[in-house]
């Protein structure tokens, strides 16, 4: 299997008919695979701004609290990721977010890679939801990978050739449609 930052750094680089085909290979681990980037993105992000604090604490020399007495690392900590990741799907990192990360850019740049496979995964979602119903429910269960070539020829009582037409055809219509809006939209990924 390939790896997920592979999958990610092929997507940036292809053009917007190979993304769809990226985005059809791919399709029931493309939600895994933006979770799974994002929430690495999370834990490098929050272990940098950590070992910042960590480095900056040390160097106070004595602390002298101020405020209210309160404080609450927990609940900072949780607010903060919880922000992060509103940022990170977002591509919203305005504020001090990323303030000492030394790789921010690159950060940004996948987080803008992430969002435009999600927004080019729900295109591809829409357009499979135009399809008539029965090519609609054969198409969506060949490309959760719940029936293969062999099961639609079966449940369609056509021939394995025929079956591998259908859904060549289909695919064919669906990666078409959103080819062409990406080219009219001029979609390029990691572009703010």
């Amino acid at each position: 299997m390939e790896t997920k930052a592979n999958i990610i750094r092929k997507y940036a680089e292809a053009t917007p008919e190979t993304k769809v085909d990226i985005i059809c290979k791919y399709y029931p681990q493309i939600d895994g695979i933006i979770n799974a980037r994002i929430a690495a993105m999370k834990y490098i992000i929050w272990e940098e701004k950590e070992k910042n604090r960590r480095v900056d604490y040390s160097e106070l020399g004595v602390r002298v609290q101020s405020g209210n007495g309160y404080s609450d690392p927990t609940g900072n900590e949780a607010t903060f990721r919880a922000n992060l990741e509103s940022a990170i799907r977002k591509c919203d990192f305005s504020g001090d977010i990323l303030e000492g990360i030394g790789n921010s850019e690159k950060i940004i740049e996948e987080a803008y890679i992430l969002k435009d496979m999600k927004e080019i995964q729900h295109l591809y979602e829409l357009q499979v939801d135009c399809l008539m119903s029965e090519e609609r429910n054969l198409f969506q269960k060949y490309l959760n990978q719940e029936m293969n070539l062999t099961d639609i020829a079966s449940s369609c009582g056509i021939e394995y050739h025929s079956a591998v037409k259908k859904i060549t055809k289909i695919r064919k219509s669906v990666k078409q449609e959103i080819t062409e809006i990406l080219e009219v939209t001029s979609c390029h990924v990691g572009t703010k």
